[in-house]
Order: structure tokens, then C-alpha cells, then sequence
């Protein structure tokens, strides 16, 4: 299942759409169940579609969540791209991709809206879904040459944005530049994160076991309830603080 491809003529289209989904180590406890999910959506749009296991390699030793940013150097030629993490579940029936206004990165609101702090973010970006033409890869390249943001949240500098690795330079680069255009939230849905944010908070899930479970046992229910109706209007469910591949691919279809 997980080949690594890096020569355009293993690829069908060199000019148009590619989803790439970075799978970077010993993942196939993810990826043999989203990939699959991600390369089906793929082809009914005529899209390319690749699992990519080939880290971005340079001097500056990146963690490779870096990778993600830098995947049209691996693969290049593209009129767009669709970058995905491999702990993203897509659903068979979600629609084809939405467009993106040229020259700016599409991504979705992250789980997590509390907690930056700076100023210049006026909303937090998840970076495991991106969306960007040609013209737009030079800002995904800008965070990637920055490196990790040097901020953290609540540091005392209020200049914190959210989220490790690329997530939160890909957001400082973007809203300096003004380049960054939020997409529907059901591509890149954090069902975990959004039930103990709603709910009784990250500390009762982290501690209460019984609390964890009564949400997956909410999915399992024969009747409709509030967290099975956002998991059927959701095209790909993110699966943060919750990596439970066999359990999604059950329920969300």
C-alpha cells in the first residue's frame, strides 16, 4: 500500500490537481485506512493522488512535520496542491474540493481558537489540511525556511500562536501576508477536540476515562444525537487526541 513517489511519470496528470497525503515513519496503522479513504475521493474528481513516505531533505533538520511545506519540491509540477495529514479519515462522499482564491492558502480553523495570542492572528489555522495553487507554495516554502515559531502561548510575550511544528510559523507567515483564505470546516473537522472544547474541557477528557468513552459511545447510539450529526456533515474527520482509525472508518463513510 505505501510506495513513495517521486518521478512524474508514475503520475498520471503533471498539470492539474495533486493530494498528496505525508505519511512520514511506520504509519500504516493510519495510513492503510486513510489513504485508501483519500485516494477514492481523489479519482472521482481526476485528481492525482499520493502517499508520500520521502522526507524533505536539507541541512537545516527540520522535524518532518516540516515536509508538508515543502512537498512540491518532491513533487513538483502541479497547478495544485492538497496537502493532507495521514490522521485525517475522508469521507467517500465528500464533495469535489472548493476553490481557493489564486495566490492564497485555503485551511480550516483549528479546534483549539483560545489560545493564541497574537495579535495579527485573527484566527487559528489547523495545518493538516492545505489547499494552494502554484503561486501560493512560495508562503509554504517562506515557513518552512523560518523554521518553528519562536512564540509560545502564554510566554508573557503575547505573541503565542497555537499548535507545534509548522503550524504555528505557517500561521504567523500567512496572516503577515495576508494569505490566507479559511475554508469550510468540514475538511479538516476535529471531532475529539471539539467535543471536550464544547464540553466539560481538555483536563475532564485527559483525566476522566469515563468521559472519553461516552463520546465514542455517543457514535455507536441508534439515534441521532449532536456529535453523529457532525460527524455525517463532515468531509474528513481529523482524528487529533483521538487516533482511532478502525473506530472511524466504521462510522464515518
Amino acid at each position: 500500500m505505501e510506495k513513495t513517489i517521486i518521478d512524474l511519470n508514475d503520475l498520471k496528470d503533471p498539470k492539474k490537481t495533486i493530494v498528496i497525503m505525508v505519511s512520514l515513519g511506520n504509519r500504516t496503522h493510519l495510513s492503510n485506512y486513510t489513504y485508501p479513504r483519500l485516494a477514492f475521493w481523489a479519482s472521482k474528481y481526476g485528481y492525482t493522488s499520493v502517499l508520500l513516505k520521502k522526507t524533505f531533505e536539507d541541512n537545516l533538520n527540520r522535524t518532518p512535520h516540516f515536509t508538508k511545506l515543502m512537498v512540491h519540491k518532491i513533487i513538483p509540477g502541479f497547478k495544485r496542491y492538497i496537502i493532507v495529514d495521514d490522521d485525517l479519515m475522508f469521507s467517500k462522499d465528500a464533495p469535489k474540493m472548493e476553490s481557493v482564491p489564486e495566490g492564497y492558502v485555503g485551511l480550516c480553523k483549528d479546534g483549539v481558537q483560545s489560545n493564541t495570542d497574537a495579535a495579527h492572528v485573527k484566527w487559528t489555522a489547523n495545518s493538516g489540511f492545505i489547499v494552494c495553487d502554484e503561486s501560493a507554495l512560495k508562503y509554504l516554502e517562506s515557513a518552512y525556511y523560518e523554521g518553528e515559531y519562536k512564540f509560545s502561548c502564554y510566554d508573557g510575550t503575547n505573541k503565542g500562536i497555537w499548535g507545534p511544528f509548522d503550524q504555528g510559523i505557517l500561521n504567523d507567515v500567512l496572516f503577515k501576508n495576508n494569505k490566507i483564505y479559511e475554508l469550510d470546516w468540514r475538511w479538516n473537522y476535529q471531532a475529539v477536540i471539539d467535543f471536550y472544547i464544547k464540553g466539560k474541557g481538555w483536563d475532564e477528557w485527559r483525566t476522566n476515562r469515563f468521559y472519553r468513552i461516552s463520546y465514542y459511545l455517543s457514535l455507536l447510539l441508534p439515534f441521532n444525537n449532536k456529535n453523529k450529526t457532525l460527524i455525517k456533515k463532515t468531509f474528513g474527520i481529523h482524528m487529533t487526541m483521538g487516533v482511532y482509525p478502525f473506530f472511524f472508518s466504521k462510522i464515518h463513510r
